[in-house]
Parts: structure tokens; sequence; C-alpha cells
């Protein structure tokens, strides 16, 4: 099914149907092997401990996601580049049935006939800039990305030291006609560092910055909203986790169960099964247990919200500016 075609099918299931539960957005962790080891990230994400499937595996995976309701495929890790099939595995899933997206840390794109290659393969960029990358002074030349045609979204980990740098990133992105996504560094129950940045500070910043950069701040008003417990009144549950081994965590990978695997069956079929529909019934009862990407994608049930999301969103796809 076309990726257009998913996209209404999507919308009438959500607003029409009303159905909570209907992901359009997958986190596809294809290797947990990374050349950081940032003090934020869960050290299974990078060590290589969830793993990393051969070629043949994670294109079954693709295929089990084809005919479902995922819209955006986004390719993450550990650090996606760091597989030597990534250019194969993109191209195998640009084929119209996703919005392509490529989560990095940017090190490796700095070969310009590795980016140039990237560059024919994927929609959009999500490329992760901040101090704990060692890479913030990236962002002085990110407007070079413009002549590869690629559509760029800064990924920044905001913690409690960095937080009063944030306006200075938004506005170095906006000069280039890109967005930024601001995610709060989350606290892991066995991390010895504490990293989390206040609620309340971190509310203000964001209430002030989508405030005045608009768009350029691809945070939803509905996940700057749920920072200080302003949580829509329909939970929801629009996003997935696929870990490297082709394993489902949900509703996400820290409150959640595993409830499937998507190389040995179709998400679609997962997604009906008794154990995610009793998932589900929990996650309807304590919705403040809530990730960042399903807060993200919580506004989306105000057709308002909705509405105007989708229009940012299509002028960057159509005009590569925000």
């Amino acid at each position: 099914m076309g990726r257009d075609i998913k996209a209404v099918k999507w919308f009438f299931d959500t607003q029409v149907l009303k159905d909570p539960f209907n992901p359009g957005y997958a986190t596809f962790k294809v290797t947990s092997k990374c050349n950081l080891r940032c003090t934020f990230c869960n050290p299974s994400y990078y060590s290589g401990e969830l793993g990393e499937a051969p070629t043949e595996r994670v294109k079954k995976m693709i295929d089990n996601m084809r005919d479902s309701s995922v819209i955006v495929l986004s390719f993450e890790g550990g650090e996606p580049t760091s597989r030597p099939d990534i250019l194969d595995l993109l191209n195998y899933a640009h084929d119209g049935s996703f919005y392509i997206m490529l989560t990095s840390n940017g090190y490796r794109l700095r070969d310009e006939n590795f980016l140039a290659k990237v560059a024919d393969k994927i929609d959009f960029l999500h490329y992760s800039i901040d101090e704990y990358h060692w890479n913030v002074k990236n962002l002085d030349d990110l407007c070079r990305f413009r002549k590869y045609g690629i559509k760029v979204n800064v990924q920044t980990v905001v913690t409690r030291f960095n937080l009063d740098k944030l306006e200075e990133k938004v506005r170095k992105v906006r000069e280039c006609g890109y967005k930024i996504l601001a995610m709060p560094a989350v606290d892991y129950p066995d991390s010895k560092v504490k990293l989390a940045p206040d609620p309340e500070k971190f509310y203000k910043v964001m209430y002030e910055l989508k405030s005045k950069y608009g768009s350029t701040l691809n945070n939803s008003w509905g996940f700057i909203n749920a920072l200080v417990g302003k949580t829509p009144s329909r939970v929801t549950s629009y996003a997935i986790t696929v870990y490297p081994n082709g394993d489902i965590p949900y509703p996400d990978d820290i409150n959640g169960e595993v409830v499937g695997n998507v190389a040995e069956n179709r998400l679609k079929d997962i997604m009906k099964s008794e154990k995610v529909r009793s998932l589900q019934k929990k996650m309807l009862e304590n919705q403040a247990r809530f990730e960042y990407l399903h807060l993200q994608t919580a506004s989306f049930n105000s057709l308002r919200d909705l509405i105007s999301y989708a229009t940012e969103m299509a002028k960057w796809r159509f005009t590569g500016r925000a």
C-alpha cells in the first residue's frame, strides 16, 4: 500500500473511527552498536547487547510492516550508519511504502560520497546534535545539507545542564530553514547520573521557544503541555519501537513488555493479540507513564492540532523549508 494512501487511512481510523492505538510511527532500531557512549543513553542501545540482525532478517521485518498502519519508518540504533548494509536496507525500504527517516549522530555523514548515496534513499534526516554527541559545532555548517536536497530535523537532548543553550540551537537551525526536536534526557532507573531537566523549567523554555519560533521547533503543543501534567483527555499510542532482533516492547521500551517479533509475524497481526489489548487497557488507566513518542503524537487527538502539524510537515516535505 502506498504511503500517501496509508496516511489517509490512518487519518480516517484515528479521527473518524477514533482508534487510539493505531501506530503510524515506528522507531526501527536496526543495531545496538554505536561509535559513541553518551551519558544519557541506555547502555543496551550502544553496547551491542541487543544485537544486530543479519540483512535478510531485517528485510523480513520491513516486509512485515509494509501492510501495517506504519507510515513513518525511522532507522535508528545505536548508530544505524555503522551497519555495512545500511544503504541496501534504506533502498529496500524506500519503495513508496513508508516515509523513511534516518537518525544519526552524523559522524559517517562527513563522507561526501556516502552522504550523497544516503540522500537518494531517505525523506528526512534526524541529525542528533548536542553536547553529549560532541558535535554542537556542526550547527554552524548545518546548511551544507541543502545541496543534497536533504530535509533535516535536528534532534537535541536537553539536560538540566544545557537547557539554557537551547534557544541558540533553535536559532541556528531556523537560519537553515530546518526543524529541531528537543528531547528531555531520561534518568533510567539504574543510572547513577541524573540529567533530566526540571519539568517546570523545561516547560517554560519550550513554551517560550514554540511561541517565538513556531514550526521550527518540531515538538507538538501536546508534548509541551504534557511536561506539566496537561495530558490529553484521550490516551493514544501512535508509535511503536522495534528492537534489532525484531522484538516489539509495547507500549514502549521503558514500561512495556515484548508482545511479538516482527521478523516472524506481521505487525498488524501482532497488534491484534490479546496481550497487546491487555497492555492497552493498562495504558488507558495510567497515561502518566507515557514516554516521549506517545506525548509527541498525543495532540493528534485534536483535529485542529493534527491539521496544524500535518500542514507544517507537508510544507517541509514539498518545499524543504520549515
